[in-house]
């Protein structure tokens, strides 16, 4: 796997390049101290993911990741809470805080391995009007059941599908995907999650990428969406 880690702290990009180094997959192909010089990198080697420290000087992680190609897998590097919803909506792997430790830095790793061997590109076959369908489990954002019907209403990017399931018929198939229920009446893959804002107590509202439609996350799911979004 090839890395590129852009950081401006000697130290912490020391750090970053001892654990790095000690995975047999990984070659570090780069390394810059601001972004001026990563942008300069990254269109020069292709590194399959980078790493990217958000506040580094001249160009930011956050504004570096809108430049690059999408195909380069971020990963952001912060000693900072607040770039959360940034990293979020620019479709980063993962979001990191410093100080990054082996254990942390282990599980972004699994999530890349994982995607790169192709296991977020298995499918679910539905039957929905009398056709069957393949969907791309990663083109899905999110499973409905709306009051009142039988069916569920799958959304993908550029369709919509009622299919005769169960939510948890659903849940159980999608949940090692990154899909979680955050209401009796959804499942949101969690890999979508675009905002969340507070919505009365200790309830929220989820906007998520690739659709308007806003999710609810009700008390009794807000855990375990919390959880998650913190193991990935």
């Amino acid at each position: 796997m090839r890395v590129l880690v852009a950081e401006d702290n000697p130290s912490e990009m020391k750090h970053l390049r001892e654990l790095l180094t000690g995975e047999a997959d990984i070659s570090i192909v780069g390394e810059a101290y601001d972004g001026d010089k990563a942008l300069e990198l990254i269109n020069e080697l292709r590194p399959e993911v980078a790493f990217l420290d958000i506040t580094m000087p001249g160009i930011t992680g956050i504004e570096l990741a809108g430049m690059i190609d999408q195909s380069v897998q971020v990963v952001f590097i912060t000693a900072h809470h607040d770039y959360a919803i940034n990293a979020f909506e620019l479709g980063s792997v993962d979001y990191i805080l410093k100080p990054v430790d082996r254990e942390r830095l282990g599980k972004t790793l699994h999530r890349i391995r994982r995607a790169k061997a192709g296991a977020l590109n298995e499918t679910l076959t539905i039957s929905a009007k009398n056709e069957v369908i393949i969907l791309n489990i990663r083109d899905i954002i999110l499973v409905e059941k709306q009051q009142g019907y039988k069916e569920l209403i799958i959304y993908t990017h550029d369709n919509q599908f009622a299919v005769n399931l169960t939510l948890n018929n659903l849940e159980s198939r999608l949940a090692r995907y990154g899909f979680v229920r955050t209401h009796k009446s959804f499942l949101v893959n969690i890999n979508k999650l675009k905002r969340i804002l507070p919505w009365g107590h200790r309830s929220y509202l989820a906007k998520l990428n690739g659709t308007q439609k806003e999710v609810l996350i009700s008390r009794k799911y807000a855990p375990a969406v919390k959880a998650l979004i913190d193991d990935i």
